[in-house]
């Protein structure tokens, strides 16, 4: 028997004490098995059924729930699904799945539902991806670009790219099997040529969108950096809202990163208090300033901080945008700041009584919805590496095709057929159909039992 061939059950609302929990069947042995816990085959598709379910072989009572039926095709699944509305009391729950078991059930691994609806047909690759990153969202701004995967955006994006590619492929190949033909045996590439390079430029095009999705899917990463004492421990309290890092009036007091993540105004934010940074000597201080320069080197977005009244400190080279943060503003002015063009156009903040700290975070979600704009003419971003990697291997296979395909270069039809399939099947990678299972387990590893 076939692992796709087991009926699986598992809990597929939250664990613990709720008012409700869903207990989730599907295969084929579901309605067999719910019928035995509920005394009864009368299961209209689609219809919720209040039951009283016992043990079949005791009779001893379970629960009273609700029971729904999803026929296969039409279920989550695509198989035979049940699913039992019970009590959210832990101990029922566990002996709800032990009498699903006893009938013949198994418990589902990670994400072993979703892999049925994938290999059903129910939904693809990208879109399950979409519904794990549905299911971790913590922020609106996070949760509209996720529906907008599991909506199947992305997957039909990566359409539009691999129909062509499969017309053009499919002309190539004809030529080469009736080479014979007197219709065939004329060949322009030019027209061939300009569809390529465009599907090249929206391969890229797609693939560059990979920053932008991720910060709108993961957030961004606001990195406070700056020198021992420049206030930057009380800063990320101030812009989280509650006392988060020990604060101290001697230098050199945080000594390791410290991450907070909030959602201002809808966007996810993980804010990063690092070491201050400085020639240390002290083995653990060493160890710290080496972990905020790396911060540094992979932040977002960088808050710059800097005690005004104090020689300003030289900023770390980064790829990230910069903001330059001048803390203390109660107090005086360090000369350098004060005639320093830079930091006269920076943001004037106290930490300590709360000065400009809501304009302050208001900037940094400005910036970051900024960096999560993916442009006018874009309807969708990718947001994982391997998307960008997939993409980036179709992109190279259509262009090697373009040089084959040079009016100079000597036509080998053989050669841009094989460069055409290797860009069809690294798109495939992406939706489902072609990709190892090595990748597959990893993924569906992200989720949860129930899903």
């Amino acid at each position: 028997m076939s692992a796709q061939a087991h009926t699986i059950v598992a809990l597929a609302s939250a664990s613990g004490i709720a008012g409700v929990a869903v207990v989730r069947l599907s295969g084929s042995e579901a309605v067999a098995i719910a019928s035995a816990l509920c005394a009864s085959t009368n299961m209209p598709h689609g219809q919720m059924q209040l039951r009283r379910l016992r043990e079949p072989l005791t009779n001893a009572p379970i629960d009273t729930g609700y029971v729904v039926y999803f026929g296969a095709p039409r279920s989550y699944t695509g198989e035979d699904v049940i699913e039992f509305h019970v009590h959210g009391s832990p101990a029922g729950v566990d002996r709800l799945i032990a009498a699903c078991c006893a009938g013949g059930a198994r418990i589902a691994d990670r994400g072993e539902f979703t892999q049925r609806a994938l290999g059903n047909g129910k939904l693809d690759l990208a879109q399950a991806e979409g519904l794990l990153d549905v299911l971790h969202a913590q922020a609106e701004h996070q949760h509209r670009a996720a529906l907008a995967h599991l909506d199947g955006r992305l997957s039909r994006a990566i359409d539009l790219l691999r129909q062509p590619l499969l017309r053009v492929t499919a002309e190539i190949e004809a030529r080469i099997d009736f080479a014979a033909e007197p219709h065939l045996a004329q060949f322009d590439r030019g027209p061939i040529r300009s569809l390529l390079l465009d599907i090249a430029e929206r391969t890229q095009a797609l693939a560059a969108t990979a920053q932008a999705g991720r910060v709108r899917l993961r957030g961004a990463r606001v990195v406070l950096a700056g020198a021992p004492n420049a206030g930057k421990s009380t800063l990320l309290n101030a812009l989280v809202g509650h006392d988060r890092a020990i604060v101290d009036p001697r230098p050199g007091t945080t000594r390791d990163t410290l991450e907070v993540a909030t959602a201002p105004e809808g966007v996810l934010v993980t804010w990063i208090d690092t070491a201050g940074l400085r020639l240390a000597t002290d083995s653990v201080e060493v160890q710290g300033t080496a972990r905020a320069l790396g911060e540094v080197l992979h932040a977002d977005l960088v808050l710059w901080i800097i005690d005004q009244g104090a020689l300003p400190s030289a900023l770390p080279a980064t790829p990230a945008p910069v903001v330059r943060v001048r803390n203390k503003s109660d107090g005086p002015e360090h000369p350098n700041v004060r005639t320093d063009p830079q930091w006269q156009q920076s943001l004037a903040v106290c930490a300590l009584n709360g000065d400009n700290i809501d304009e302050l975070r208001r900037l940094v979600v400005a910036l970051v919805r900024s960096l999560g704009s993916i442009g006018q003419g874009a309807k969708v971003a990718i947001a994982r590496q391997r998307h960008a990697d997939g993409l980036q291997r179709a992109e190279q296979a259509v262009r090697a095709a373009l040089a084959q395909l040079d009016p100079l270069a000597e036509l080998a039809l053989e050669l841009v057929a094989a460069d055409l399939r290797d860009a069809i099947f690294a798109l495939d990678e992406l939706t489902g159909p072609m990709t190892p299972d090595d990748v597959l387990a990893a993924i569906f590893s992200e989720f949860c039992i129930g899903k």
